[in-house]
């Protein structure tokens, strides 16, 4: 007696019908979709793509060569400055003279004569860089030397070892230099002189500089301002914080762009139709956003630890009051900045079907983003001014202007965080309007979308 053998091909391709025609083993399906499992593995292919972009590594690099070698030259330029100026002395006596330089340094304003000419018993190397009379803030040191002759005086001068020489002559004094003048150091040499002599003719009177001294009356005049002393900016401070408001401003232009620009490609080139018949668009425009943004806030944040590494270094704002919790706060203002304009700029290139057409659907975005980028250039002198202030709250500009006003010693932390706060409900505002257009414009094609019919839509 025969038995009927079962096909097991002919059993699961039964299966397999079976399971296609049950909507719970579709469902079952359906619920193994992740949306984080997507969105990271975008973020991870975008982070790639960014990294092997030649043209954002050689801009990346460029910056980088650009801030070492400005701060370099900063560095080397100042310690020019810092140079004691050279005065040589011919027929004038050099410890008489260093000793009234002295003497006028460590009571500005006074009358010097209350010093004499041997009255200093500091060492004569300490005397020597001791500047003269007037404000010691802005007076410099004097480097001084005893020259023979006129002759080897001149010859100093030319050659540059002296930045000018002190002749005596049957006249009077002469101040000699090479070709520009030198109104510090001539106001200090001529000062110091007329102390001297003076001292000279208080002795043939009989008198001594110190009786003269104390005949003498206080002379000296204060500058007192009575403006509010509020409005003074620390100009170094700001101008450190625009370079790296400038830096961060760049790459979010540059990453925004590139992102717009990938995403046309993706759409002329029908490959976002094959990617989005599995993932979700949302999702996709997510990972890309997630990617690009990681990528642009380290290589940022790379460059502003060199920049604030090489300014410690080189030592350019030493004396400057500069607060380190701009820098967090500039890596912040990328993240919404690229977010924002990162999606703004994606959704753009939704819109269209050819790279050509792209700039017809960023003009809106460009107008809000060189108003970002040039509002803190043209408005850093008037910090303090009515737009400047304003604008620190209202975004784009307040991701450039708020760090500003911090630096400027206009607007304390807690502000500045508030008004980030307002941009984050602004860019989550324009996240959520981003992804209805992004949604529906992404597997558009044929006739090119503008911002009015997209939002219609």
């Amino acid at each position: 007696m025969s038995h009927p053998v079962s096909n097991p091909n002919t059993n699961s391709a039964h299966d397999r019908d079976t399971s296609a025609s049950n909507p719970q083993t579709q469902g079952s399906s359906q619920n193994s979709y992740n949306s984080g499992t997507v969105i990271t593995t975008v973020a991870k292919r975008e982070f790639s793509l960014a990294l092997r972009n030649k043209a954002i590594l050689i801009t990346v690099s460029i910056f980088t060569v650009l801030i070492i070698g400005g701060l370099t030259l900063l560095s080397i330029f100042g310690d020019k400055e810092e140079q004691l100026p050279t005065l040589g002395l011919v027929g004038v006596e050099q410890k008489a003279f260093d000793a009234t330089l002295t003497a006028s340094q460590r009571n500005p304003g006074s009358n010097a004569a209350g010093s004499t000419a041997t009255g200093d018993d500091r060492p004569q190397q300490e005397q020597a860089t001791a500047p003269t009379g007037g404000d010691p803030a802005t007076s410099a040191p004097i480097e001084t030397s005893t020259l023979a002759s006129r002759e080897e005086a001149e010859q100093k001068v030319k050659d540059g070892d002296l930045d000018a020489a002190l002749i005596k002559s049957d006249s009077g004094y002469e101040f000699i230099t090479k070709d520009e003048s030198k109104p510090e150091l001539f106001a200090q040499a001529s000062g110091t002189i007329m102390v001297l002599g003076q001292n000279q003719a208080l002795e043939k009177l009989g008198v001594t500089p110190q009786q003269f001294a104390t005949a003498m009356p206080d002379s000296t005049v204060k500058q007192v301002s009575v403006g509010d002393d509020s409005s003074e900016v620390n100009l170094p401070a700001v101008l450190t914080v625009l370079g790296g408001v400038s830096v961060m401003s760049f790459f979010i232009i540059t990453f925004a762009a590139t992102l717009g620009g990938r995403v046309t490609e993706e759409k002329s080139s029908r490959v976002v139709e094959i990617i989005l018949a599995s993932v979700r668009p949302l999702d996709f425009l997510a990972g890309k956003l997630v990617g690009n943004t990681l990528f642009g806030l380290l290589a940022t944040a790379a460059l502003l630890v060199i920049g604030f590494v090489g300014v410690k270094v080189s030592g350019v704002l030493d004396g400057t009051d500069f607060d380190i919790a701009i820098i967090p706060l500039m890596l912040l203002a990328f993240i919404l900045g690229m977010l924002l304009f990162g999606s703004l700029y994606s959704a753009a290139g939704a819109m269209v079907s050819r790279t050509e057409d792209l700039q017809s659907t960023q003009g809106p975005i460009m107008i809000l983003m060189l108003g970002m980028v040039y509002a803190p250039m043209f408005g850093f002198a008037k910090l303090d001014s009515t737009v400047m202030q304003v604008l620190a709250w209202i975004p784009p500009f307040s991701l450039t202007v708020a760090p500003l006003q911090m630096a400027g010693g206009n607007m304390p932390l807690w502000q500045v965080l508030a008004s980030f706060a307002i941009a984050l409900l602004a860019t989550i505002a324009i996240l959520m309007l981003v992804a209805r257009i992004y949604r529906r414009a992404i597997l558009h094609n044929g006739t090119k979308l503008t911002w009015m019919k997209a939002l219609r839509a």
